[in-house]
């Protein structure tokens, strides 16, 4: 099996669509003898910031000498982001050997389950086989949807955390932050730290609630754990021990991120890893996570921010207040967004902030037309172009752009991939999902 054809073997599981519950998920670990229990785990859920919450915990744990798996999704540019090992993606070949192999004991030992499995199983299960092949020593692991009935609790962590909670997915999680969080709350354990983000008084409440239920020590930023400053590039951390925290991550709410990844960092020290000040120091300094407030040029200055759902617009909006806030340059902003996200509500933050707004939209079924995007922005908003593909939108602002402007991309991480394999000349992964 080739690259491609994984791919497509991939792609044609996304029919299957989004099926809650862990009943196909844990008859495959069984048949692939619990690959997820052959290495510690730190499993990381919420709404916004779990990706570079996971990223930072990735890197100190890299940092301190340790043989570390990374998974997350979506991918910007090409499926092998979202399974890491040091690092490194996931070479393109492993991927399609691993890809076939699953396929064809599948075929063999439950052929019923193959047609049931969905796009987000079956690449779970492949991550989870994948690091115990390369016997790592920690595998640090998002939440794809939710949580309680997400393909990843089935992992037995050493550390849960929750990062910040807001409305996303309505659709499956529910229409209201309580009930969204009850179901981010069900990757709590029994006895297993868990480290929070989360600061309405219903959400900590529910999770205080549920951690007692289970025995389940939590550390809540704010409360066991204190910050002081809003910029992540410095700030000050107390959680166990005190440290002037510098983060290369850009926004306001990384300063929360980075403060739930040292609480985790702590909680695996408390379990007798052993991971030095410097390593600490190092892995937050040396952390990247791509398409989050991503700076790809200077001059003019050219941001990439996947922001795609409200919490999400309203921390790039205040990021972006302090951009050229004198304006010597003309802001300029492209925009596409799924059409089952909250579309006004993601734009209301970000379009004062322009002088002119592109409207597009990444080649994904989901995705909005721009005409469905225009009725959202009030009539008093600033000039509204429309290019029907993002590279479309970007070469037209690139027609006109100056040194002293400012470009931002954003609305959704396929509109954030499709921009950013544009700016590095690569080709995106026909799988979006």
């Amino acid at each position: 099996m080739s690259y491609a054809d994984a791919l497509d073997y991939l792609y044609r599981l996304q029919w299957h669509g989004i099926q809650p519950g862990l009943e196909r998920m844990e008859q495959l670990l069984r048949l692939l003898d619990h690959p997820e229990r052959k290495y510690r785990t730190v499993h990381i859920g919420g709404t916004n910031g779990k990706g570079s919450t996971a990223a930072t915990v990735a890197s100190i744990l890299r940092q301190g000498g340790y043989r570390v798996g990374l998974y997350t999704s979506p991918h910007l540019i090409d499926f092998s982001e979202r399974i890491r090992v040091g690092g490194v993606p996931i070479p393109p070949e492993e991927m399609a050997r691993l890809t076939a192999a699953l396929r064809k004991r599948i075929e063999q030992e439950a052929p019923a389950l193959e047609t049931a499995l969905t796009f987000f199983e079956f690449t779970t299960a492949m991550a989870f086989l994948y690091f115990a092949a390369s016997r790592v020593d920690f595998a640090v692991v998002e939440v794809g949807l939710g949580g309680r009935f997400d393909a990843t609790n089935l992992v037995l962590p050493s550390v849960t955390a929750i990062t910040h909670i807001d409305l996303d997915h309505e659709r499956y999680l529910g229409a209201t932050i309580s009930q969204i969080a009850s179901e981010k709350a069900g990757i709590i354990k029994a006895g297993v730290p868990v480290v929070t983000g989360a600061s309405q008084p219903e959400v900590l409440a529910l999770f205080e609630k549920v951690a007692q239920s289970k025995r389940a020590p939590l550390w809540r930023v704010d409360r066991e754990i204190q910050v002081e400053g809003d910029r992540p590039e410095r700030f000050l951390y107390r959680g166990v021990r005190e440290r002037v925290v510098h983060s290369p991550l850009l926004g306001q709410h990384q300063v929360r991120n980075t403060a739930v990844a040292l609480g985790i960092i702590e909680r695996l020290q408390s379990k007798g890893i052993p991971l030095s000040e410097e390593a600490i120091r190092n892995g937050i300094g040396q952390v990247q996570w791509a398409g989050r407030l991503e700076e790809i040029r200077s001059r003019p200055r050219i941001l990439l921010d996947g922001a795609h759902n409200p919490a999400g617009a309203r921390a790039l909006a205040d990021y972006l207040a302090e951009v050229d806030p004198n304006r010597k340059g003309k802001h300029w902003l492209i925009v596409g967004i799924m059409r089952d996200k909250n579309i006004p509500e993601i734009l209301a933050p970000i379009v004062p902030w322009a002088d002119e707004i592109v409207l597009t939209r990444p080649e994904i079924d989901r995705a909005a037309e721009p005409d469905l995007l225009a009725p959202c922005i009030p009539k008093t908003a600033p000039i509204q172009t429309i290019r029907e593909r993002v590279s479309e939108a970007i070469a037209y602002v690139e027609s006109l752009i100056g040194p002293e402007d400012t470009l931002v991309i954003t609305g959704s991480l396929y509109t954030v991939g499709e921009a950013k394999a544009v700016y590095t000349g690569t080709v995106p992964s026909l799988l979006r999902g």
